[in-house]
């Protein structure tokens, strides 16, 4: 199976891991940092700055990537990543590391984007789902690494040399997409007018359904990520990272063995199974139960496994092969407004009450069940088998 698939395909998955842990091997330390340079009450907005900047950059990201080249758009990510890497131990108060911390956002606007439209042009439709899924791994593999590894380099290599490690890592990245082939067949040269704006940019019509459904259904991952350290700590479980690390390595097995689901069966019947399965984590999370966390975070991990190569191979089916970077643009979009709707409702309703939190994963249920609804009666049925019921 993995024969099959070019070396380009093999060198951008190097690529995507190198990336995704060269960022996130800073984010388990940096609440601690801000907190050293006198920011506590700044500690969300760590990764609140990030995720904007990011969303903020989507639009332009996917234009450019349609119009100079995919190339071009993930060096350019990498290359901030490197260049926010070396500042950050010069900017060492709290305004200097909120700015480091917005532009190094702009990393992740950028690379990833590039990253699936280059993957769009090089693997035919027939494939999509299985080679998006292999590429999440990697992603996955990437940011597993970095949490798992943060505080064993600080313990050891320090926090400065951290910052250093991080960008010798993006460089790696950079330097592989550097070997690679341009996929964009007439690549343009930078115009001050590709920087011009439209709805379309924005908003790509084309991959509707797929980002509706991505908005709807990350806000389970918004959720998870803001509070289940708080939801952890409640059921007496002092590792407050284990969700994430079980949720994850099922997510891997689950992208192994489930990946080419969508492109046998179809997008729409994966993200129906997917989404079921966020429903249930979510239900399972309302008892308060720990026998139901352990359970739970290894349903999060089936969900996404399985709806997230779907959807992203949804999008490019239906971009079919043109301005492919705008929908993918749309979709990333979606992904950083579902997470951060999810991160602000849950927190609002949870309002420090352990007792709440049955009324938080209530409330993801409904918001899931409504996307396995919009599934069953909302998506117009597709000719195209890729995409069909």
């Amino acid at each position: 199976m993995f024969r099959s698939y070019p070396l380009q395909f093999w060198l951008l998955c190097l690529s995507t891991l190198l990336f995704f842990f060269s960022f996130t091997i800073l984010i388990p330390e940096l609440p601690d940092y801000i907190t050293h340079l006198g920011g506590a009450k700044y500690k969300g907005w760590t990764i609140g700055l990030f995720t904007i900047a990011a969303g903020l950059s989507r639009p332009i990201s996917g234009k450019l990537a349609d119009s100079i080249g995919r190339k071009p758009i993930m060096i350019f990510g990498g290359a901030i990543c490197i260049a926010m890497s070396l500042l950050y131990p010069l900017f060492v108060f709290v305004s200097g590391f909120l700015i480091i911390r917005f532009f190094h956002g702009l990393s992740t606007g950028f690379m990833p984007t590039g990253t699936v439209a280059y993957l769009a042009d090089i693997i035919p439709a027939s494939r999509r789902g299985e080679a998006m899924g292999l590429i999440g791994i990697m992603n996955n593999i990437g940011m597993m690494s970095g949490y798992a590894s943060s505080s064993i380099i600080v313990r050891y290599l320090g926090l400065t040399n951290m910052f250093y490690l991080s960008g010798i890592l993006a460089f790696l990245s950079v330097f592989f997409i550097f070997t690679m082939k341009e996929s964009l067949p007439k690549p343009e040269s930078l115009k001050l007018t590709h920087f011009k704006l439209k709805l379309a940019d924005v908003w790509d019509n084309r991959a509707k359904e797929p980002a509706v459904l991505m908005l709807l259904t990350v806000t389970m991952f918004g959720t998870i990520i803001t509070l289940i350290p708080d939801y952890s700590v409640g059921l007496g479980i002092q590792n407050k990272g284990l969700f994430i690390s079980i949720m994850t390595v099922s997510t891997i097995f689950t992208r192994l063995f489930t990946s080419k689901l969508s492109d046998i069966r179809g997008r729409i019947y994966s993200c129906k199974i997917g989404t079921s399965f966020w429903v249930v984590a979510a239900i399972l999370l309302m008892f308060r139960q720990v026998e139901f966390f352990y359970v739970a975070a290894v349903f999060c991990g089936l969900a996404s496994g399985i709806n997230s190569p779907a959807l992203f191979a949804w999008a490019v089916d239906v971009a079919n092969g043109e301005r492919a970077g705008r929908a993918m643009a749309t979709l990333f979009i979606a992904l950083e407004a579902g997470i951060t709707i999810g991160a602000i409702v849950s927190a609002f309703i949870y309002d420090n009450l352990f007792s709440n939190f049955t009324e938080v994963f209530f409330a993801v249920a409904l918001i899931n069940g409504s996307a396995l609804i919009y599934l069953f009666r909302g998506v117009k049925n597709k000719k195209n088998k890729i995409v069909s019921i």
